[in-house]
Formats: C-alpha cells, sequence, structure tokens
C-alpha cells in the first residue's frame, strides 16, 4: 500500500531533523577541537616566545615574528569558531522549525515540555552563553598577545 502524502513529509522531516541533529554534534565536536588546537598552537608559540626572549640572536626580530604569528592565528582561530557557531545555530534553527511544523513544539509558551532543540534555543542565556564566552577569551587572548608582543619588542631593545 502507498504510503500518503503526509506520511512522506513526517517521513522527509524526520530524515531532515535526524541529519541536522548530526550535524550540530559534528559542529559542536569541532568547537571542542578548535579550541583544543588553539591552546596547543599558543603553548607551542609561548615556548619560542621564552627560546627567543632567551637564547636567540636577533631577539627583537624572532619576538616581533613569534608575536606577529601568535596575533595572527590568534584571529585566525576566533574566525573559525565564528563560522563554525553559525554553522550549528543553522542546525539548531532548522531542527527547531521541524520540531514545530512536527508539533513537538508547544503553542504556549509557558509550557515548558518542548522538543530537544526548542528547550535548547528557549534556556540559552542571551548575555552568558558559550558563544560569548569564547568572544571574551579570545578578545582577551588578542589583547594580552599584542601588550606581551610590544613589551617583548620594547625590553630587548
Amino acid at each position: 500500500m502507498a504510503k500518503s502524502k503526509e506520511e512522506i513529509l513526517f517521513e522527509s522531516r524526520k530524515l531532515v531533523y535526524e541529519n541536522a541533529s548530526q550535524l550540530h554534534r559534528y559542529f559542536l565536536t569541532w568547537r571542542h577541537q578548535l579550541l583544543a588546537g588553539y591552546l596547543a598552537v599558543l603553548a607551542a608559540l609561548g615556548v619560542a616566545f621564552n627560546w627567543a626572549s632567551l637564547r636567540a640572536d636577533s631577539k627583537e626580530l624572532w619576538i616581533g615574528a613569534i608575536g606577529l604569528l601568535s596575533i595572527s592565528l590568534t584571529a585566525l582561530f576566533w574566525l573559525l569558531e565564528f563560522r563554525n557557531r553559525q554553522l550549528y545555530r543553522g542546525c539548531q534553527n532548522i531542527a527547531r522549525n521541524l520540531e514545530q511544523l512536527m508539533g513537538l513544539v508547544p503553542e504556549e509558551p509557558a509550557i515548558k515540555n518542548g522538543g530537544v532543540y526548542d528547550e535548547l534555543i528557549r534556556t540559552t542565556s542571551q548575555t552568558l552563553n558559550h558563544s560569548t564566552i569564547m568572544n571574551m577569551f579570545f578578545a582577551f587572548a588578542l589583547l594580552l598577545l599584542i601588550a606581551l608582543t610590544l613589551a617583548g619588542l620594547f625590553t630587548f631593545k
């Protein structure tokens, strides 16, 4: 017996929901891997900075180059984090819209038993959330690296 139009539509929505959920997990994993990779790169650059300040000939050149590389990589990782954030938020919004279309989200906002993504979006703080904390982290790192680079350049003149 052939499936009805509603059954086909429900199955299609269910498949898109599953894909959005898988991609959401994938992009969140990427977020954690980006942060771990950034911290590893920063640690290696810290070791290089220490070597340059203690042993290298042409200290100003080495410290300037390492500082510029650190600042550039911080900006790059921040941009990657921003782009990744757009992608996983897109997955959240698609999944939430599908929850609404499939009737998993209550029509009245006072009812709190919605779908997973509806609940996630509804309960996320607009002022202090992971994205805000990541922005503060990268901004602080960028300012600190600029200050350290300048201090290093003026100290070893």
